[in-house]
């Protein structure tokens, strides 16, 4: 693992992955503020953006991300797989999270501790 990778997963992954999740299940924060548990339900790639069709996985509900009149789904850096990091936006604006959740764990660079 580099230094920069290094880096980014200390600052865009502070929080481990939450153990309960399911793959493809993720946390979102809805319109009104709250965190979701949620499962993607569809893939729209459209140019260099990708967005996520997600649905509640209690209830099977559509979770909007409530940009526009149109249903728009999640970007990737919306979407967490920890409720801590999901409530600060710990990484919304870097889409290359997944991968550098894999590193870590791959690596076994539990790196949680403070910087």
């Amino acid at each position: 693992m580099t230094d920069e990778q290094l880096r980014k997963i200390r600052y865009y992954l502070p929080s481990p992955r939450d153990p309960e999740l399911e793959e493809d299940e993720y946390y979102v924060e809805d319109t009104a503020g709250r965190i979701r548990k949620v499962y993607i339900t569809d893939i729209y790639p459209y140019k260099e953006e990708t967005t996520y069709a997600v649905r509640e996985v209690s209830t099977g509900r559509r979770i909007d991300s409530g940009w526009g009149s149109e249903y728009v789904g999640f970007y990737k850096y919306q979407l967490y797989d920890n409720k801590p990091d999901c409530k600060n936006r710990e990484h919304s604006i870097y889409d290359g999270w997944e991968e550098l959740r894999r590193l870590q764990q791959r690596e076994g660079a539990g790196i949680y501790d403070p910087v």
